[in-house]
Formats: C-alpha cells, sequence, structure tokens
C-alpha cells in the first residue's frame, strides 16, 4: 500500500512576525492542510516564546492539537537574527533590518534544507510584507505566493495611495506619512471591529 503522504503537495508557509499577521497564516495553514497539503510553518523563535510566555500551559507548538487530528502540520523555529529578549517594539528600525537581511538568510538556508529532504515541497507562502521571498523560491524552483493578510480594502488603499494623495483625500500638510498611517491603522481597526461583529453573528 502506497503511504499517502507520499502523495501529498508540501507546500512552506513564513508569516512576518506580527500578531495580526500570523493568525491568518495560521488558519491558511489548517485550511491548506485540511485539503490535503503538507504544511511546514516557519516562525521565529522570539514570537514562538511570546506565545508560550502568553499561554505556559499550552502545547509544544501552535498545531499540536490540531495534528492530532490527523492534519500534517510541521512547525519550525529560526532566528529573526536579535535575541529573543530583544524589545522589538522600542527598537522598531533594527527590527526591521534584522528582518530584511538576516532572517531571510536564516530563512533561506532552512527552506534548502526542507527541500533537500523532500522531494515534495512545492511552492513557498510568505507573507506580503516580505520583499525576498520570491528571490528564494527562484532559487529552489518553487511557485511563489505572497499572501496578504489585512482586508482588501487596505491592500487597495495601499495600492492606489498616489491616487489618494493626488486627488487630496489625504492632507498633504505636515507629515504625509504618519497621515496616511493613522488613517490606515484607523480603517483596519474598523475592518477588524466588523470582521468581529459579523463572526459572532454568523454572518
Amino acid at each position: 500500500m502506497v503511504d499517502q503522504t507520499s502523495k501529498k503537495p508540501h507546500a512552506i508557509l513564513v508569516p512576518y512576525p506580527l500578531q495580526g499577521h500570523v493568525i491568518p497564516s495560521v488558519h491558511l495553514a489548517i485550511k491548506l492542510a485540511s485539503q490535503g497539503f503538507t504544511i511546514t510553518f516557519i516562525n521565529t523563535h522570539a514570537f514562538h516564546h511570546q506565545i508560550s510566555k502568553a499561554q505556559p500551559n499550552s502545547e509544544a507548538d501552535i498545531f499540536t492539537k490540531v495534528r492530532g487530528s490527523g492534519l500534517d502540520i510541521r512547525y519550525a523555529t529560526i532566528s529573526d537574527g536579535l535575541p529573543v529578549g530583544f524589545d522589538r517594539s522600542l527598537n522598531h528600525d533594527q527590527y526591521m533590518a534584522a528582518l530584511l537581511h538576516v532572517f531571510s538568510a536564516h530563512v533561506d538556508e532552512v527552506v534548502g534544507q526542507i527541500v533537500k529532504s523532500d522531494d515534495r515541497v512545492r511552492c513557498l507562502i510568505a507573507d506580503t510584507f516580505f520583499v525576498w521571498p520570491s528571490k528564494i523560491a527562484r532559487k529552489f524552483g518553487l511557485l511563489y505566493v505572497s499572501f496578504w493578510t489585512e482586508p482588501a480594502l487596505v491592500f487597495s488603499l495601499y495600492y492606489h495611495m498616489d491616487l489618494l494623495r493626488i486627488n487630496g483625500h489625504f492632507g498633504c500638510q505636515g507629515n504625509l506619512f504618519m497621515s496616511m498611517f493613522i488613517h490606515v491603522n484607523q480603517t483596519i481597526l474598523l475592518f477588524q471591529v466588523l470582521a468581529s461583529f459579523l463572526l459572532d453573528r454568523n454572518i
């Protein structure tokens, strides 16, 4: 009898290490695994530590319980280039630089190891906020899927920011970036409240 796992396509999923990005990525991993994929979910040591600290009696990783239902989700953690105890929120620029230059190198290395150990790996799914995954996917001959974790309206706002500015929807007085940031964050908050309301009522 042929082992069923030998037929499953294998995808590697790399979320952006912020809560609002990791949670939708976890949902995507579970959904794909329930459709017959093998998933390797790559998290950072720091984010894994944050989850473990928030839930001290939790399982070994965030997929332990769903694996019990038969889903093939593997979990790996790697360094983002900074010590686990480093305050990423107070040192934003340093954190962003580490994600761009060091984390990307660690992802490249672990993707190479996974591809070498499993010839079923077909694609790399990574958060759209990363700028480097397409190069890694190309290097290892993988299909690249850019995963946008925010509402479609937010994507449209980012995509059309130049038109919004040209047409005066954002004031050009003062710091334009801060103005955009405040408006986009208010929009995200509004959509999170609306989504929560609709989900609570099964609409």
